[in-house]
């Protein structure tokens, strides 16, 4: 744990809760901390969706004003290709999101069920993988503005920087994926061959 990025280690011995101040049943807890996992990961692959719109804008204005040997980068097939790609990832995220966020509504307990845990899960891990390959493009066209803080590519920068933390908390990539397709075993009928 370290001082510089703002975790600490919390350390109880021999604690003791009064019932009347337990929440939930005793031995339960893991459980409630679960429930509250599927909003935070929806959440995050909502919040690195709406940066990855704003950083692929900004990307798109940047590459039509950037002249480069007396073309604008947009007139490169390789740029807009990129642009393409990324434009592409965003609105299947986006209709993954939308689908997800439809069965959590109509879902009774919304997204605190089991039957949500694998497609939140899901989702959260391909729009990490996504929005980092979307970061890494958009980098690309900005070149070396992409990676300041200030300026034109800050909002570039900051993506970018947003997707790392975003792949590690809520549930790292490997462990969602894991996640996924163990729920997804467990709908799957056992006998099923082909």
């Amino acid at each position: 744990y370290s001082t510089c990025c703002g975790t600490a280690m919390v350390i109880m011995n021999n604690v003791k809760v009064p019932v009347e101040n337990l929440m939930g049943k005793e031995g339960s807890g893991f459980k409630q901390i679960m429930y509250n996992f599927n909003h935070e990961r929806w959440m995050i692959a909502v919040s690195l969706i709406g940066q990855g719109r704003q950083a692929l804008a900004d990307t798109f204005m940047w590459s039509r004003q950037r002249k480069i040997f007396g073309k604008s980068l947009i007139d490169q097939p390789v740029i807009r290709n990129k642009l393409a790609a990324s434009a592409a990832s965003l609105e299947t995220l986006q209709a993954f999101l939308e689908t997800v966020t439809y069965d959590m509504c109509k879902t009774k307990g919304g997204a605190v069920g089991d039957r949500l845990a694998g497609p939140i899960a899901m989702l959260k891990y391909h729009t990490t993988r996504t929005a980092w390959q979307i970061a890494d493009d958009c980098v690309q066209i900005f070149g070396g503005r992409g990676i300041t803080r200030t300026g034109m590519g800050a909002k570039v920068e900051g993506f970018k920087n947003y997707v790392k933390y975003a792949a590690v908390y809520g549930g790292s990539e490997e462990i969602l994926a894991d996640l996924s397709v163990r729920m997804a075993m467990r709908a799957f009928p056992p006998a099923a061959k082909l």
